[in-house]
């Protein structure tokens, strides 16, 4: 049987019970955040209150040998009367050649279909192909989580739960800014967001209600998010907040290619826009030819749009551009880019 991530992790943080009665549950995806979090979540689900030194849990994640496995599996738990066995070792699925792969998946596959009561195995993969034999048999004894990426228009329930863990809610305009963040990326990094929603707590204090500001104040303090910062505040004409973005990637040792690449990106998408409302196009038909998916983004990127003249954007793309010719052959020539965005922005 199959369950969705964020359901599986619902039920096992609240002692719910799951749609399924097994020994096998299986966590598997490109996800790492909710095969993190599931695999952290499961052993208080079997254990509950039982004292930590009477849960007998063996771990394999590096080098792992399925015999020791299906030994672990195997042993009898003397203490609490439930073993509880962890395979979570990566790269357990890729090393080897064809024929090692294809015998570690056929003693998986015998160690799934023969798991005694007493024991609780959990396996977590980075990816399983869904045409062997291991994977059908795993259909019939197990239950299987498959920790998809989201995408940044699926995220707003995601960001709605976290919220309430705190106590907390994000204004609308607050989660519409998350999104246009996370916009130009096609996985969202949520053990990344999941930091930072904490630290957000910890700013926003004993207020309840997160804002708009509260995010540009936090995400423009990330390394790994200055690039979407950079990119809002030219989007916004804050040419104060976008040099010190831009100063701030440097300092960090940040290649200017990746931040050109995102800021003609950006200058494109206002040039394209330009050129389909003097066509005439309405805001469905402008959201479906520039791709944007969330209406709040639509009305930001309308609001921005005012603030520019459509020749410098055009100059300005022009200019990035060949800055992102010059730069493929090395280098870091941030004092072209700041020029750039003084021209656009002054």
């Amino acid at each position: 049987m199959d369950i969705k991530a964020e359901d599986f992790l619902h039920k096992l943080q609240n002692k719910l019970p799951l749609p399924q009665a097994t020994q096998v549950y299986v966590v598997f995806g490109e996800d790492d955040y909710y095969r993190s979090q599931l695999t952290a979540a499961l052993p208080n689900y079997i254990y509950g209150d039982t004292d930590e030194a009477d849960r007998q849990i063996t771990v394999f994640e590096k080098e792992t040998d399925i015999s020791a496995v299906s030994e672990a599996v195997n042993t009898y738990p003397f203490f609490s009367g439930q073993s509880l066995v962890v395979l979570k070792d990566d790269k357990l699925w890729s090393k080897g050649g064809e024929e090692a792969r294809q015998t570690v998946l056929d003693k998986l596959t015998a160690l799934v279909n023969d798991v005694p009561e007493y024991c609780t195995l959990l396996i977590s993969a980075p990816k399983l192909d869904k045409r062997t034999k291991f994977y059908k048999a795993l259909k019939k004894v197990a239950l299987l989580c498959e920790c998809a990426s989201i995408r940044p228009y699926e995220l707003q329930p995601w960001l709605d739960v976290q919220a309430e863990l705190y106590g907390a809610r994000f204004e609308h305009d607050a989660i519409g800014m998350i999104m246009e963040y996370l916009a130009p990326v096609e996985k969202v990094p949520l053990q990344l967001l999941q930091q930072e929603i904490a630290k957000l707590a910890v700013y926003a204090g004993e207020r309840r209600q997160w804002t708009r500001q509260d995010i540009l104040d936090i995400f423009a303090a990330l390394p790994e998010a200055s690039d979407f910062a950079l990119t809002n505040f030219i989007m916004e004409g804050r040419l104060k907040a976008a040099l010190e973005a831009l100063a701030s990637a440097r300092r960090h040792g940040t290649y200017v290619l990746p931040l050109t690449a995102m800021v003609s990106a950006k200058l494109r998408q206002l040039a394209r826009y330009f050129e389909l409302q003097r066509s005439g196009y309405d805001q469905r038909s402008l959201m479906q030819e520039l791709g944007v998916r969330h209406p709040y983004a639509m009305k930001m990127l309308t609001q921005q749009a005012r603030r520019f003249d459509e020749r410098r954007v055009r100059e300005a793309l022009l200019a990035v551009d060949q800055l992102n010719i010059d730069l493929r052959q090395g280098g870091r020539d941030f004092a072209r880019l700041e020029e750039i965005l003084i021209r656009l922005l002054a």
